[in-house]
């Protein structure tokens, strides 16, 4: 397909380097990152799975050797005849059976091809999985981080409009004031008071999201936390073109549409005839000694067999793995346009970010020095109490305003950084194909 040679959203076109982490430039993120890879549950289970899809790489590959099995019995018995027992008669019994299919039309070996490439989406999950985790967990300590940066700004307040009660109710009892300023500061200060028990609530339901990420009892203690970073570097996006090697994601969908290929070749040859070699050598005597001593008897035998009728099976097994391969094309090219459109949003929304914080400081800055002005000129009479409530609501506003655009423009890095699916860490390396069996490393997969 024809792909743009850069993207649409203003982007630096450089190559994507490894280790976003570490641009974050924050290492309590980094240890609580190498925390949650170590302990994170979701990512425990999808280790497994890849132990899983190991063995069964190893279960594929032995179908192409011979098998070979030993079987030792021994059994007694004892006739009557006419009421009489005759006597007891021990039997021992020695057999050695060899069966080996071979792979006439290359079926087997297209299960095994098949298992290596699940083995290969499996290793691509895990590496989506850890990628997942560690950009919800960046997500979540920079919601953190905003939550309790929210409530430091609540507390302020609460402790500013107190002040500000004061003086309003000593102005009222020198005559100074009306009681209408009274009760509206005095519903200012209990209406904050509400707003911090409900900050405080939240800051609890943040903290214990990310302990759930960190694999720990959600008890929604935390201790202190450092204020929002503010990042200025811009992030290298590369080109449209290396997302099908950076995104495990994209990787894990590749593998799983080359394995349904290799599935719809073993359907094909299965209604091909196959050749069985099985060999037995044995003998059964009455003691074990002369077991031992005896001769042993073989057999050797070769059988063709080939599919004659089975009802349309093998035939309808044929066309519904073609029907796969096709799904699994259709969901690739879904997927990875996704992927491209994840890309453009979180480029073109961080310059939309960058252009909103600035103008949100200046908003701040503006409405802090009209909040005290108001106050100043309604001490000395010049306005009415209701000036200094709008002046007091706007600076709120925008002081929560460029909290929460700092916040969003950190989670639109990490989710830019998910998006072009960069590594962890500069250290992080891709893990490769077993090379377990001889036919893949004849053959180079």
């Amino acid at each position: 397909m024809a792909l743009p040679d850069r993207w649409q959203a203003p982007s630096d076109a450089a190559a994507v380097a490894s280790g976003w982490l570490d641009d974050l430039g924050d290492p309590a993120l980094s240890a609580l990152a190498q925390e949650a890879l170590n302990a994170n549950f979701a990512l425990a289970a999808q280790k497994a799975q890849v132990r899983q899809a190991e063995q069964d790489l190893i279960i594929a590959g032995a179908d192409l050797y011979p098998e070979l099995s030993l079987a030792l019995d021994a059994s007694r018995s004892r006739t009557v005849s006419d009421g009489t027992a005759a006597g007891t008669r021990n039997r021992y019994g020695l057999g050695l059976d060899l069966g080996w299919e071979l792979d006439l039309w290359g079926r087997l070996s297209d299960a095994e091809r098949q298992a290596n490439l699940t083995l290969a989406a499996r290793r691509a999950d895990f590496e989506a999985v850890r990628l997942d985790l560690a950009s919800d967990l960046a997500s979540a300590w920079y919601e953190l981080l905003a939550v309790q940066q929210q409530l430091a700004l609540f507390s302020r307040r609460l402790n500013n409009l107190e002040q500000n009660l004061e003086i309003i109710e000593a102005g009222y009892r020198l005559g100074l004031g009306s009681a209408l300023d009274v009760y509206l500061a005095r519903n200012d200060v209990e209406s904050e008071r509400a707003r911090i028990q409900a900050q405080t609530q939240l800051r609890s339901e943040a903290v214990q999201n990310l302990q759930r990420l960190l694999g720990r009892y959600p008890d929604g203690r935390w201790q202190a936390t450092p204020p929002l970073p503010v990042l200025e570097t811009a992030v290298a996006a590369g080109v449209p073109g290396s997302l099908l090697r950076r995104r495990p994601d994209l990787e894990s969908a590749w593998m799983e549409l080359l394995a349904s290929d290799a599935a719809l070749a073993i359907a094909h040859k299965q209604r091909f005839p196959g050749l069985l070699i099985q060999a037995s050598a044995g003998d059964s005597r009455r003691s074990l000694a002369d077991l031992l001593q005896g001769s042993l008897a073989w057999s050797l035998a070769a059988g063709l067999t080939q599919p004659l009728f089975n009802a349309g099976r093998l035939e309808a097994g044929e066309t519904r793995a073609r029907a796969r391969v096709e799904e699994l094309e259709q969901r690739y090219l879904e997927q990875l346009f996704s992927a491209f459109a994840e890309v453009e949003t979180a480029l073109g929304r961080h310059q939309a970010l960058q252009r909103q914080y600035g103008q949100y400081q200046q908003a701040e800055r503006n409405a802090l020095l009209a909040e005290e002005l108001a106050f100043e000129q309604y001490r000395k009479g010049l306005v009415e109490y209701s000036t200094v409530l709008e002046a007091q609501r706007r600076s709120l506003d925008a002081q929560t305003s460029v909290i929460q655009t700092r916040r969003d423009l950190l989670q639109n890095r990490v989710a830019l950084y998910r998006a072009l699916g960069g590594g962890l860490d500069a250290r992080a390396t891709v893990a490769q194909l077993p090379t377990t069996s001889k036919s893949n490393r004849a053959s180079g997969e």
